[in-house]
């Protein structure tokens, strides 16, 4: 689940900004090529980033995603896309088209991300949340997301098969190969309908999930 679903869910359960930046933590240091210490947030940040581990932990096994992450890779993988680029697209693909809808289906939350970003200025002990070595830079990828903007591209199949294929460019077992890049775009176009047709349903659902 990326980020903008996690805050969405998140400030269903929390009202506290910073519940919900930790809730988009581990993501934020995804994005920015940080490794997170486990254990290294307290107070409400580290309870917003349990909340993201017990949140990926109910999506990754959901009929929803799962079936979504199937369709894609399977059509990758018939399109001759390699194993570990198909995976890996579909996984993130599905993700990344669903933060498109959560944000065109309400523009307020865009701002619940804005917000809970916001509260990393005041969030205690965050800088510790990485390595000691890595520090210095977290602290300026975290002074950065005042600039953050919900991106409109993750509603477009292509735009997002081009981000996809940056991301997996540093990976080499995950790199696309030349011409991945369409055969990606086409596989999440089949899958962008049901996704959008369902993704409101979707998300009352983990939101219930999470409750229990």
């Amino acid at each position: 689940m990326n980020l903008g679903s996690h805050v969405t869910i998140a400030a269903a359960h929390y009202d506290d900004p910073l519940v919900r930046l930790g809730s988009a933590l581990p993501d934020i240091a995804t994005i920015g090529g940080f490794r997170m210490v486990p254990g290294s947030v307290n107070g409400p940040v580290g309870e917003g980033i349990a909340f993201h581990h017990k949140t990926d932990a109910i999506f990754h096994s959901h009929p929803w995603f799962t079936s979504r992450q199937k369709s894609v890779f399977d059509q990758l993988s018939t399109a001759g896309v390699g194993r570990g680029a198909a995976r890996a697209s579909a996984h993130v693909g599905v993700e990344l088209l669903l933060d498109g809808e959560v944000f065109a289906n309400d523009p307020d939350r865009s701002q619940l991300v804005s917000g809970a970003f916001a509260a990393a200025r005041s969030a205690p002990d965050i800088a510790g949340a990485v390595p000691d070595e890595s520090q210095e830079l977290w602290r300026d990828h975290l002074a950065s997301l005042h600039r953050w903007r919900a991106p409109g591209y993750f509603r477009d199949p292509l735009a997002v098969a081009h981000r996809m294929e940056s991301i997996l460019a540093r990976r080499p077992r995950l790199a696309m190969s030349a011409g991945d890049v369409p055969k990606v775009a086409s596989a999440l176009e089949a899958a962008q309908p049901s996704i959008a047709a369902t993704a409101e349903d979707f998300l009352r659902e983990m939101v219930e999930a999470l409750s229990r």
